[in-house]
């Protein structure tokens, strides 16, 4: 039975949810406080990854900690009295750097991965933006020292187990793949079968064009309010907007939590805020792909905007004012790695990853409601796993066998 079906979050998760059921025949609508697509969507490195399988809480973070906790990493930087805040859910987060589950995780990531890298491809072919795609090796892992890269071993390993395919190159080899960088690097790692796309905005706007085409209907309209009655529901919005629907699905990224908890629940969900700065590429040759500074924390991303350089990981209120040390400490260092042109922007964006404690999305059920569906705590991998996500999500509406397993994604293996 089809229905109708309110998307909240217009995020590329929430775009591509929204676009897959708008596809299977649902009249859907979709509502952002903003733009589609201008919130943490618009700001990442534009990999579309099949190897992102190994989740930030694992063996090698517990090891790491002492020197992370003094709070001088560009990797990560955190705000103490945010820490002492939610001291729980770091307890938490912490508690599964375990093997086991590293195991787990990355088999269900690997499965999400490579049905979303499949769907990626299909509707780009469709929406007619094959230019922003960037085949093959779009995903290249950079380690200044040896020890560095003896760090990354365990990952590799995990990487191996599930098939991910990846090649190794020394200095010299890097400086053959990637003329433009300093040859400052040890080591390198290509991940094979890993696409980039050159401006995720238009990747997002490319798949709501399609949602459009095929009778969505998008609102900007914040969301106020979200009640069910008579087997309806009824979500409100500011200036006095509603709208009712038979199903909803709560796709609002790093809001969803809070959005949620108007009805009760209490989703164990942290942010990782991230920033980034373009700069013009100038004549000089430049990297050709995403390259990932592991030992620097920061990404090089070549746009169509210019050279985008983007952050680490700060852990603060989701709100709390930005503090660009941590982006400008990140320009400084890619341009040991790379001749960067003038700055692009005068004030750097930011943007907010939700991460829940075991590091996987919730995709599915809500537990005590009736017709509301989760998509969110996609963390820092949205933009990869968003289309498998929203053909996950299609297939537990539709009560049909999913692509995929579930079960690692279900809400009820957290108590809310």
């Amino acid at each position: 039975m089809k229905k109708s079906i309110i998307v909240i979050g217009g995020g590329i998760v929430g775009v591509a949810a929204a676009l897959q059921l708008q596809l299977d025949g649902h009249q859907v609508r979709l509502i952002d406080r903003q733009q589609p697509g201008r919130e943490t969507s618009y700001g990442n490195a534009g990999v579309l990854s099949d190897s992102s399988v190994v989740v930030l809480n694992n063996p090698v973070l517990i090891k790491a900690l002492p020197k992370l906790l003094l709070n001088r990493s560009n990797g990560l930087r955190y705000n103490p009295f945010f820490v002492l805040r939610r001291l729980g859910w770091f307890v938490r987060f912490l508690a599964h750097c375990r093997p086991s589950h590293v195991k787990h995780a990355a088999h269900a990531l690997r499965a999400l991965l490579q049905l979303s890298l499949g769907q990626h491809k299909k509707w780009i072919k469709a929406a007619g933006v094959d230019h922003l795609l960037r085949h093959g090796g779009g995903w290249f892992k950079l380690f200044r020292t040896e020890k560095g890269y003896a760090n990354y071993a365990a990952e590799m390993d995990t990487m191996r187990e599930v098939g991910v395919a990846f090649s190794v190159f020394d200095r010299e080899q890097i400086r053959q793949i990637e003329p433009g960088l300093a040859p400052i690097y040890h080591k390198g790692v290509l991940m094979d079968e890993t696409c980039a796309v050159s401006s995720p905005a238009d990747l997002t706007d490319a798949y709501l064009a399609l949602f459009k085409a095929a009778g969505g209907v998008v609102d900007c309209v914040t969301v106020t309010g979200l009640t069910r009655a008579d087997d309806r529901w009824q979500v409100r919005g500011n200036h006095g907007a509603s709208f009712h629907s038979d199903d909803v699905v709560l796709a609002a990224g790093a809001w969803s939590a809070e959005i949620a908890g108007l009805l009760g629940y209490d989703i164990p969900m942290a942010w990782e805020r991230g920033y980034h700065l373009h700069f013009e590429a100038g004549d000089e040759p430049v990297v050709t792909r995403p390259v990932l500074d592991v030992e620097g924390g920061f990404v090089v991303a070549p746009m169509r905007q210019g050279l985008r350089v983007t952050s680490g990981v700060e852990l603060t209120d989701r709100d709390a004012p930005p503090n660009f040390s941590q982006i400008t400490r990140s320009a400084a260092l890619a341009g040991e790695a790379v001749k960067l042109g003038k700055q692009i922007e005068e004030t750097p964006w930011m943007g907010r990853r939700p991460t829940l404690v075991d590091s996987l999305p919730i995709i599915g059920a809500a537990p005590r409601h009736d017709g509301l569906w989760f998509n969110f705590g996609h963390h820092h991998i949205g933009l990869s796993i968003a289309p498998g996500s929203a053909l996950l999500l299609a297939a537990l509406i539709e009560k049909i066998p999913p692509p995929i397993d579930p079960a690692p994604f279900q809400a009820s293996r957290f108590s809310i």
